[in-house]
């Protein structure tokens, strides 16, 4: 692409169709221009995107947690709560918070053969 198309005097090069270079050259440089194009289009369309689904989220959850309120569900009686929750911790990090009230407990078999409990 960047090899000069004249020999050190300045002639057209006799081993290269010169018009034919630099029509490939032209057609590779649209091509790159359009590819240019095309992926900032698509990148505005992505941000436009995660915009309009962040707004779409932040007014679905108060409605779905309303209807949930809404609901008369008939949830099994709570056999634990929780009093305290240590920072950085498992049960942390999946959002068991104090004063939650345990309805289920489920065991998780991993692959490694060892277990873990899952509260609902």
């Amino acid at each position: 692409m960047n090899k000069p198309l004249v020999d050190a005097e300045g002639y057209p090069r006799a081993d290269v169709d010169v018009y034919r270079v630099r029509a490939g050259r032209h057609n590779i440089i649209c091509l790159q221009n359009d590819h240019k194009v095309l992926m900032l289009q698509v990148e505005k369309a992505l941000h436009q995107l995660h915009a309009r689904e962040k707004v779409k989220q932040a007014k679905d959850e108060p409605e779905a947690q309303a209807e949930a309120m809404n609901q008369n569900q008939n949830l099994p009686q709570p056999f634990a709560g929780v009093n305290g929750v240590t920072p950085g911790s498992p049960t942390s990090i999946s959002r068991l918070q104090v004063d939650d009230e345990i309805i289920n407990c489920k065991y998780i078999i991993t692959k490694w053969g060892g277990s873990k409990l899952c509260f609902s």
